[in-house]
Order: structure tokens, then C-alpha cells, then sequence
């Protein structure tokens, strides 16, 4: 199992590198065995987020929008409102970090400050160019999930998807 960085240039240019460097990689280096890891559910979880994360930056790069942006963006977009206290939280971020995120956002006209219910209180929401965003950013994701399990059956997808929100849920 080799994890390597996004490789962002055009499809067939990167088909053609990367099965040139397997043929090299396979005839100079022996397979590792990754003993006790290969049954860890933590380790396979990890190698599974690093797959995620390459196959993400492939089909989102040239929007500059990462994964953190893409997941804000659609809780603003299906929690219309949210407050910044309550996105951070859904995220599993800190408010401080969630400011660069949300800025990013604003500043590409995507996400607008709304006030809330006292001063001190603001509301997020998207804007008409937020909404055209996220719709094709939707696309994307779909085709990104589409590219992650290829290799399931719909059934094996469904349990993958069962199991994995029991472990975040836990």
C-alpha cells in the first residue's frame, strides 16, 4: 500500500507516469509486510483517509477548495443560518481555525455574514454564487465517491458506510 502526494496534471500525463513508476517501483523494491498494521482498524482507516484525501485533491484542486472548505461550505448550504459556534462544532474544529476557512469562502463571494439574534451573534449563509458553487462542488464529490469505492459492491458500500458512522458516532 503506497501513499503518495496528489499529482495534479492532466490525466494521461499522470497514467503514463504512474505506470512507469510502479514498473520501477515493483522490479526495485521488495513488497513490505505491514505485519500486525494490516489488521488494524486504525491504520487501515488511515490509509483509507490518505486515499480519500488524494483522490479529493485530484478532483477539487484546481477550485482551491479543500476538503475543510468543502465541508463547510455544504453545512452553511443545508443548515442555512448556522451559527459560527455551531459549524465549528459540526466540524470537530476550532472557532479560531474556522475563521480562514469561512473568510476563504466570503471572500470568493460563496458565504455571507448575516446578524444574528443579539450583537454579538452573526448567522452564515450562502450566496446565489455559494449555491451555483456548491452544486457543481456536489458533482464533484459524487464522482469522488464514485472513484473511492470503485471496488465495493453497492451492498459492501452500504455496510462500509453503516460501520463507519458507527465508529464516528461512538
Amino acid at each position: 500500500m503506497s501513499i503518495r502526494k496528489p499529482d495534479l496534471r492532466p490525466a494521461p500525463a499522470r497514467e503514463q507516469a504512474g505506470a512507469a513508476a510502479r514498473t520501477r517501483m515493483s522490479s526495485q523494491r521488495p513488497p513490505i509486510d505491514h505485519g500486525a498494521l494490516k489488521h488494524s482498524i486504525g491504520y487501515l482507516i488511515h490509509l483509507a483517509d490518505l486515499a480519500n484525501m488524494q483522490s479529493f485533491g485530484r478532483l477539487f484542486g484546481d477550485s482551491g477548495v479543500t476538503a475543510a472548505r468543502y465541508t463547510a461550505l455544504e453545512l452553511i448550504g443545508s443548515n442555512p443560518g448556522i451559527k459560527p459556534a455551531a459549524l465549528a462544532a459540526a466540524m470537530a474544529v476550532e472557532r479560531s481555525n474556522l475563521v480562514a476557512i469561512v473568510r476563504f469562502l466570503a471572500q470568493r463571494d460563496w458565504v455571507r455574514t448575516t446578524a444574528g439574534p443579539n450583537r454579538r451573534e452573526k448567522s452564515l449563509e450562502l450566496t446565489a454564487a455559494g449555491e451555483v458553487t456548491l452544486a457543481d462542488l456536489r458533482g464533484r464529490l459524487a464522482s469522488h465517491d464514485r472513484e473511492l469505492s470503485a471496488k465495493l459492491s453497492q451492498a459492501d458500500r452500504d455496510a462500509l458506510v453503516l460501520l463507519l458512522g458507527r465508529i464516528v458516532r461512538a
